[in-house]
This record gives C-alpha cells, sequence and structure tokens, in this order.
C-alpha cells in the first residue's frame, strides 16, 4: 500500500485542492492519502464519502501548530484519528492522538524557513519520546540538507520514517509516497508504528508556493 500522508485541501486557508480533485487523482495512480488540513478536522466527512466512492483509503488527521508554554514548537501530523484533535498545547495533542491510538509525527521538523523561522522544531530533542514517526522527508522543503537532517534524526533515535508531498494544489498529491506491506489502514498503521515503511521521494516544483501565497491572501481558491 502507497500513501501521502501530508495532503492539504481548500479547507487549508493555503490550499487549492477540491478534495474530489484529491480523490480523483488519488484514485487514478492507485494509492490512499492522509487528509491534514492545518488545525482542523472539517473535511472529514467529505473525504470519507468519496474515499469510499472512489475506492480510495482516507486516513483522518490534522496538521497543528503546536505549543509548550505558549511557545511555538513548530507542526506535528496527528494521523489515523477517530475523532479531531482539540487542543494546541503539545502535550494534551499528544495524550489526545495517543487515546485515541492514532500516530503523531514531527512534521518537517528541521526546516528553519516555516514557522518558527530559524528555530525549526528546536525542542524535538527534549520531546522525541512523544513521537511515533517523523516526517523525514517533505516534498515542499526547499533546502535539502533539512530533509537529511530529519532523516539522520529519525535514524538516531529508532523513530520510525515516513514521508509525504505536503500538497497544496491536486498536481503535488503523490510527489512523495510512504510505502507499507498492509491491505487495511488498520495494518497500515501497524506497520509504521513498527517503522517498517519504504520511502519514495521527490522535490516539488518551486512554483507551487506561489499557489499558497496566492490562496492564503484570497486571490486563488
Amino acid at each position: 500500500m502507497f500513501l501521502d500522508l501530508h495532503v492539504h485541501s481548500r479547507y487549508s486557508e493555503d490550499s487549492v485542492s477540491e478534495p474530489m480533485d484529491l480523490v480523483q487523482r488519488a484514485a487514478e495512480k492507485g494509492f490512499g492519502f492522509a487528509t491534514t488540513d492545518h488545525n482542523n478536522c472539517d473535511s472529514w466527512k467529505e473525504f470519507l464519502n468519496l474515499g469510499k466512492k472512489l475506492n480510495v483509503p482516507i486516513i483522518l488527521g490534522t496538521e497543528i501548530k503546536v505549543f509548550m508554554e505558549k511557545k511555538l514548537l513548530g507542526e506535528v501530523l496527528c494521523l489515523f484519528l477517530k475523532k479531531p484533535i482539540v487542543a494546541n498545547d503539545f502535550f494534551e495533542v499528544a495524550a489526545q492522538v495517543h487515546k485515541q491510538k492514532g500516530v503523531l509525527a514531527a512534521a518537517h521538523p528541521f526546516d528553519i524557513m516555516r514557522k518558527p523561522f530559524l528555530r525549526g522544531f528546536d525542542e524535538l530533542p527534549k520531546l522525541k519520546g512523544y513521537f511515533d514517526a517523523i516526517e523525514v522527508f517533505n516534498s515542499r522543503t526547499i533546502v535539502k540538507k533539512f530533509n537529511t537532517r530529519a532523516k539522520k534524526f529519525a535514524k538516531e533515535n529508532s523513530l520510525s520514517m515516513v514521508c509525504g508531498s505536503d500538497a497544496h494544489t491536486p498536481s503535488e498529491l503523490g510527489t512523495s509516497l510512504t510505502e507499507v506491506k498492509a491491505k487495511s489502514l488498520d495494518e497500515a498503521k501497524e506497520q509504521i508504528l513498527a517503522g517498517k515503511t519504504r520511502l519514495h521521494c521527490r522535490s516539488s516544483s518551486l512554483v507551487v508556493h506561489s499557489y499558497s501565497t496566492m490562496a492564503r491572501i484570497g486571490l486563488k481558491k
């Protein structure tokens, strides 16, 4: 099974992707994906209905900006959820994810070109025990060494490695895929937790960032 574990739709303010376009593209290419819109789970019902209709595995998730004592730490991917996460405190988010037996992954943790700028997820070494996986390749990460550092950190700390396109446009979907030997999403989750993943990674064109900027300021939706 091939899975894109980091995908945004129009339910994220900086994405131009319609859920139908994403599911149709995944159906054509033969892979599943996680819906990880920023700080919300509003897309879930729509994606589940479309996934069922077109036979595309849909992982329920979200990408959340997390804080510790008002300090922005970075972003985390909350995957394989059953109900929405209603927190942004890091420890509460981790607790809610694990209470429902989901997967918590650090998203692009060493990319200092994203908020918090110039720092990245600098508390990650202290908090690594709360994570199930590290996103070691993000297709939208511009500087190669940021992904390389994430992979090195995952290996040194025996954390499962995953990747994702971080798609904000339909054409980006599937740019990076996490492969697992599984016939169901439950089996896929267990394979990820066990660190039994194979990654297929490609970088996105720099052009895609302009679409996110236009969407964010309301020029394109």
